[in-house]
C-alpha cells in the first residue's frame, strides 16, 4: 500500500489484484472527536475482515434458502438485536453495519415474501394506536416513503424513537427528504448504497412489530450475506487528515481494525516517526471501539432503567 505523489493510494493484494483510489473520493475520518463524544456511536464504511467471515461459516449453512428459516431455540430472546446480534457478535455498531451491508447487497429485502403481512379483517377492541398506525402496511416495515415518514414523526412526537436514536442522523435525513418518486429512481439506477441507508431506517422503524419469523428471516439473510462476502472485494480505505495517513480498515467480531497504514510523506519520515504515528492511529481506533461499546452499555442501561 503506497500513498503516491499523484494524490492517489495504490494497493497490491496477496492475490495479485491491485487497486488505486483518488484521495478526495475516499471517506475522510476525524476520529479525534472520540474524546469529546463518548456517548455517541461512530460508524465507518468498512469491509469485513476475512478471519471474522471464516468464524461465521461454522454458524450458517449454504443450504438455507430464501423462504426457509431454521427453527430457533425456544429460549432465545425474540428481538432483532437479541437474534442477529447474538449470531454475528460484536456491539451495536457492528450490528447496524451488518444490517446495512446486507441491505446494500440486496440479500435482505424489506419486500421479501416473509416480510409481507397476512391479509386480515381483524380489529382490536378497543382500537389501539399501533393498529391505527400499521394496519394499512403491506409489510412488517413501513416500505412506502410516506408510511415511513409518518411513522418516524409519530415516534418522535411521542418520544418513542428508541433504537433510531443510534442511527446516523444523515441516514434519517436522507429517508425524510426522499420522496417515493425519488426512491423508485434510486431503485431504477441501482443506487444501492443510498437505498440501504433509507431501508435501514425503515427496518428499525418496523423492528418493534416483527414476529419471530421475520426476525429469523433477517438473521438468515445477514448471516449469509456476510459469509458469502467476496474476499477479493475492493478494500476500504479511510483518510485520517490530521495525521496525513491512509488506513485500510475492516470490521471483525470486536469492532473496527486498522489493517494497514501509510503516510503522505512516508519517504521523508524516520522509522520512529512512522511507528509513533501508527501507534496513535491504532490507539484511536481502539478508543473508538471502546467508546462504541460504552455508548451501547449506557443505551441498554437507559432502556431498562425503568
Amino acid at each position: 500500500m503506497i500513498w503516491g505523489p499523484d494524490y492517489q493510494v495504490y494497493l497490491q493484494m496477496d492475490n495479485d489484484s491491485s487497486y488505486n483510489f483518488e484521495i478526495d473520493q475516499l471517506f475522510h475520518a476525524n476520529p479525534d472527536e472520540v474524546l469529546n463524544r463518548q456517548t455517541e456511536f461512530y460508524y465507518y464504511p468498512v469491509s469485513f475482515e476475512q478471519s471474522y467471515i471464516d468464524s461465521l461459516l461454522t454458524s450458517v449453512s449454504d443450504t438455507v434458502e430464501y423462504t426457509h428459516i431454521q427453527k430457533s431455540p425456544q429460549l432465545r430472546k425474540v428481538t432483532l438485536w437479541g437474534s442477529v446480534g447474538q449470531s454475528i457478535g460484536g456491539g451495536w455498531v457492528h450490528f447496524i453495519n451488518c444490517l446495512q451491508y446486507s441491505l446494500e447487497m440486496r440479500q435482505l429485502e424489506l419486500t421479501a415474501p416473509l416480510m409481507k403481512r397476512p391479509e386480515s379483517n381483524w380489529k382490536p377492541s378497543p382500537m389501539t394506536d399501533t393498529y391505527k398506525r400499521t394496519h394499512k402496511w403491506k409489510f412488517y416495515a413501513p416500505v412506502g416513503q410516506r408510511e415511513a415518514r409518518r411513522e418516524y414523526r409519530i415516534r418522535k412526537r411521542h418520544n418513542q424513537l428508541g433504537d433510531l436514536k443510534s442511527i446516523p442522523t444523515s441516514y434519517i435525513d436522507l429517508m425524510l427528504n426522499t420522496s417515493e418518486r425519488q426512491y423508485q429512481y434510486l431503485i431504477k439506477n441501482h443506487e444501492f448504497s443510498k437505498l440501504a441507508k433509507i431501508d435501514l431506517v425503515k427496518l428499525m422503524l418496523g423492528s418493534p412489530y416483527l414476529s419471530e419469523t421475520q426476525i429469523d428471516y433477517v438473521k438468515s439473510r445477514v448471516m449469509q450475506s456476510i459469509t458469502k462476502y467476496n474476499a477479493r472485494r475492493m478494500p476500504t480505505v479511510l483518510i485520517f487528515d490530521r495525521y496525513q495517513a491512509a488506513v485500510a480498515m475492516s470490521l471483525d467480531g470486536l469492532g473496527y481494525k486498522a489493517e494497514k497504514i501509510v503516510f503522505k510523506e512516508q519517504q521523508s519520515m524516520t522509522a520512529q516517526e512512522i511507528i509513533q504515528r501508527s501507534l496513535i492511529i491504532r490507539g484511536l481506533v481502539a478508543l473508538i471501539n471502546e467508546s462504541n461499546n460504552k455508548a451501547f452499555k449506557e443505551r441498554l442501561n437507559n432502556l431498562y432503567k425503568k
